[in-house]
């Protein structure tokens, strides 16, 4: 895909439509003559549809050759959207009757309520349970049709090393999920303290079963999280360059449609998020550096109103001060997403991570610092040593329920399940076309250019 066409992808990237944007838009496509691989980057992204819906809002009509196929992908993507919420639904009801609290987190949180159905694909689920119930959640995913594959190592060894375990669809209406028993992993650093951040949820209802969303300030700071960690730092530091290369390919570890969560959030949210409050809960978690990346760069590469512009700089600006001098504003940690790579950090943190994870005062002693850190390695390295001894167990244990992982697939590929999963696919659907459509305005010919210019067209 060539740099026009990328251009064309990045000004499409807005919720909020403002005449600006239209005509940005608009420049954009009369200046792409080529809009090959166009399809796939936007389909990769998640970014179909909202792509369409702008087009059209700013009376866009794409090439003729390629339009068939543009919007054929993009009912596929609303398809791909029903599947993901439908896969919810189904694990929400068995784990209220398995008594199971569920959060989504992730890119997926601030999907689900900040844009209409179907504009920005919900894509892979993310959710959050309680690590005394992961099992009952793998048994309400069994009885939604969400099961472990046969590759996947025993429960406990996801439980006693933090890592999410995907649990793959029976049917193809379906879409994966992955199960989460901890916020975050500890190698990135971080210092929010988890039960405080689940007692801020929020309690929502999805098609009559209960929910719980983060906080939308701690779920921008875990968003802007989750975007360090896969770009890493050269990537979401470099520019408005980056952001195009992004543009050109549906595998870029930057994910356009996590920023443009980000952006929209910003946008929808500023007037009422407190610069304070924002500054204050990105300390407790030490989540500053990768907040001020993700804002960089999306002051530098997509821009914003006027009002979130302003908001967005004295943002940047106040975690800028906050730098400690002669220390750079990234911390290396949250750049890197394979945890081995943070492991040297990880064992060695900087000495705010220390003081703020032990809750240590202001005035605290270099020997209580001291031993405070070799407390820390101590316990990095029995993870490690843990994880290390541990590992052919659980291999040795995924050898032996390999026979109960493929009755419970065969149990779930029977007819009358996949019979039940397909009329509750067939019953949403229905349900979709019943929805009132927003009627459409008709613009009618004036008087004087219809009757009157042509009064023999109506004396027949």
């Amino acid at each position: 895909m060539d740099r026009a066409a990328a251009e064309l992808f990045l000004a499409s990237l807005f919720v909020q439509t403002t005449p600006e944007r239209s005509e940005v838009l608009r420049n954009a496509a009369l200046g792409a003559k080529n809009w090959e691989g166009l399809l796939a980057a936007l389909e990769g992204h998640g970014v179909l549809a909202l792509f369409l819906q702008n087009m059209a809002q700013a009376a866009l009509e794409l090439p003729p050759a390629i339009a068939p196929s543009f919007q054929a992908r993009g009912r596929e993507q609303h398809n791909d959207d029903q599947r993901s919420r439908l896969g919810l639904q189904r694990f929400l009801a068995a784990a209220s009757r398995q008594h199971v609290e569920v959060t989504l987190v992730g890119g997926s949180a601030l999907c689900y309520d900040l844009y209409p159905a179907s504009v920005r694909r919900l894509g892979e689920l993310e959710l959050l349970v309680a690590p005394e119930h992961l099992s009952r959640a793998l048994s309400a995913g069994e009885e939604a049709g969400l099961l472990r594959v046969e590759s996947s190592l025993p429960a406990w060894w996801y439980r006693r090393t933090e890592t999410a375990l995907r649990l793959a669809p029976s049917s193809p209406v379906l879409r994966s999920v992955q199960l989460r028993c901890r916020l975050h992993h500890p190698s990135l650093c971080l210092t929010a303290r988890e039960p405080e951040v689940l007692a801020r949820r929020r309690r929502v209802s999805h098609e009559g079963h209960p929910l719980f969303l983060l906080d939308p300030i701690d779920g921008l700071l875990d968003l802007a999280t989750s975007v360090a960690m896969q770009a890493g730092e050269a990537t979401l530091v470099g520019g408005r360059r980056h952001l195009l290369s992004a543009a050109s390919s549906n595998e870029h570890p930057l994910r356009l449609d996590r920023l443009l969560d980000l952006r929209t959030f910003i946008e929808a949210h500023h007037a009422t998020l407190a610069l304070g409050t924002v500054l204050a809960r990105a300390q407790e978690w030490s989540s500053e550096p990768a907040l001020r990346a993700a804002l960089e760069c999306l002051q530098m590469g997509l821009g914003f109103p006027p009002g979130a512009r302003e908001w967005v700089h004295q943002a940047a600006r106040s975690l800028a001060a906050a730098t400690p001098p002669g220390v750079r504003g990234l911390e290396p940690a949250l750049f890197r997403p394979d945890p081995i790579e943070r492991l040297p950090q990880w064992c060695w943190p900087p000495d705010t991570f220390l003081r703020r994870r032990h809750a240590l005062r202001p005035g605290s002693s270099v020997r209580e610092l001291r031993l405070t850190r070799v407390r820390h390695l101590a316990g990095v390295l029995h993870e490690c040593a843990f994880a290390g001894l541990a590992f052919p167990l659980a291999l040795l244990a995924r050898r032996m329920e390999r026979g109960a992982r493929r009755n419970a697939w065969a149990e779930a590929q029977k007819p009358q399940q996949m019979s039940a999963v397909n009329e509750a696919w067939r019953t949403a659907a229905r349900v979709e076309q019943l929805k009132p459509l927003t009627p459409r305005t008709i613009s009618l010919p004036e008087r004087e250019e219809g009757a009157l210019r042509f009064p023999d067209h109506y004396k027949g």
